[in-house]
């Protein structure tokens, strides 16, 4: 019988050659919090009494999963995108740092009522976040990237906000879309960014944005040199690790 402080510190041993000390505390308290549906007051209350043989098993399961760098978010079966709380599968990408940090650029220059587009909404963080005061059509080729999107936007009370629509990935836009979007956010690899820039920059409006996520540093210039093509102009970028976020305005008169 153990208590959660022997479990921790078998956490930390054993993840030792994963994670930082501290990263491995945080992993750990994540998953008791939720495993126990407690808060950090009780887990501070509770931490040297005795774990349940049921309960330890399935902490030393969650440890085994960690060995096998299983990320925490999978392992919890959701994940905090800023106050959402947004349920994940395998199928579904993990939301980055950035990825919330774009989501607060788009809001820093949006105003209510704007015709928003998300392209590959994976698990529909992005689609959801923006969605209380603006009108949003969240896009993805994935079924079941779909499916994870509608319930998240579902479980968050946003579901009437949102439209979402399946694409096959070569035709995005379709005729029951708005004439022009105001903002269009693009969180899809650069090989199919590149294919569907003409038909983004034909449906985004004068002198509004478009944000481009998910983009490695290598390919920053190229896909933005091909939006370029159609009068779109670098406005920021914003450097996470190796990747980036990019920020372009659409012009139809460029001087």
């Amino acid at each position: 019988m153990s208590t959660l402080n022997d479990l921790e510190k078998i956490y930390i041993n054993d993840l030792r050659n994963i994670y930082p000390k501290q990263e491995i505390k945080s992993i750990f308290k994540l998953l008791i919090l939720d495993l126990f549906k407690i808060d950090s007051i009780f887990f501070l209350l509770i931490k040297y009494d005795i774990v349940s043989l049921s309960k330890e098993k399935k902490i030393i399961d969650y440890l085994n999963r960690l060995q096998k760098y299983e990320p925490v978010q999978y392992i919890l079966g959701y994940t905090i995108f800023l106050d959402l709380k947004i349920k994940l599968n395998k199928k579904v990408l993990i939301p980055r740092k950035e990825t919330e940090e774009l989501v607060i650029w788009c809001k820093s220059f949006l105003n209510k009522e704007n015709k928003i587009i998300d392209l590959g909404t994976g698990s529909g963080c992005i689609a959801i976040s923006l969605a209380k005061y603006n009108k949003v059509i969240a896009l993805d080729k994935c079924n079941n990237s779909l499916k994870t999107a509608k319930l998240n936007a579902k479980n968050n009370n946003l579901n009437n906000l949102l439209k979402f629509e399946h694409t096959n990935g070569n035709k995005v836009f379709n005729k029951t879309f708005y004439a022009k979007f105001d903002l269009i956010v693009a969180n899809i690899i650069s090989s199919e960014l590149s294919k569907l820039a003409q038909d983004i920059a034909k449906y985004l409006g004068n002198n509004c944005y478009l944000v481009l996520s998910g983009i490695l540093k290598s390919q920053e210039n190229s896909i933005i040199n091909k939006f370029k093509n159609f009068n779109l102009l670098l406005v920021r970028k914003h450097y996470v690790e190796n990747w980036v976020t990019i920020l372009m305005i659409k012009k139809d008169r460029i001087h």
